[in-house]
């Protein structure tokens, strides 16, 4: 038998090692990655909330669900931490539920309208007031100026009244505002033409927001 000389055994050790390290690699890498990929549930939602949703569904019939009950599931479900989406209704109909029924029957506090006792923010009203008053009439700077000056002031006072009623869901009382928008009309008026003035009362009564019946703007 020939003795394999050093430098052919060193470099046969080399290799060796070589693929002894490339071999632990690959097996590290394919472990981190099945432990990344999800098992048996889509994005957004885990094993133990999908476990939740069951339970607490287990304890209703489907096909005789009252609106009582579906307020009771939705409850649960928040206190759970379980929160509305796809995966979350994909598990819901997996236990025979309908998640549109659910929320037709018990609708999500967030998706509830109630009337807002506040107005708009005072930028807000005013840029309304520039894009829907101050634009079509064409306005020099002094007269935007001047307009959009009496129309802060105009909300500002209408923004005390509503704060000084005791309801503020109760329409502001007509005799009390008129004056106020007179006053603010009468100011517009010495800066503007005449043609200005009459197509100003047209603009401006169209942009109010569109108010219940009996409630002042």
């Amino acid at each position: 038998m020939k003795n394999i000389s050093f430098p052919n055994l060193r470099t046969a050790l080399l290799m060796i090692s070589i693929l002894l390290v490339y071999h632990e690699s690959a097996y590290c890498l394919g472990n981190k990655d099945s432990k990344q990929a999800p098992q048996g549930n889509s994005i957004g939602i885990s094993s133990e909330q999908t476990s939740q949703i069951k339970k607490i569904l287990s304890g209703y019939n489907p096909l005789k669900l009252t609106t009582e009950e579906a307020k009771a599931i939705q409850e649960k479900f928040r206190n759970a931490g379980i929160h509305a989406g796809p995966e979350c209704d994909s598990v819901i109909r997996s236990a025979g539920f309908d998640p549109e029924k659910l929320r037709q029957l018990a609708p999500p506090p967030e998706s509830k309208r109630t009337e807002k006792s506040e107005p708009p923010p005072l930028m807000e009203r005013l840029k309304v007031v520039d894009e829907k008053i101050c634009k079509p009439l064409f306005l020099t700077e002094a007269q935007k100026e001047n307009l959009v000056k009496a129309f802060s002031e105009f909300y500002t006072e209408i923004d005390k009244l509503r704060k000084s009623e005791p309801n503020r869901q109760k329409p502001l009382d007509k005799s009390k505002v008129d004056p106020l928008e007179k006053a603010r009309d009468l100011q517009i008026k010495k800066v503007i033409t005449s043609v200005q003035f009459s197509k100003y009362l047209e603009l401006e009564k169209a942009s109010r927001p569109p108010q219940p019946e009996g409630r002042e703007q």
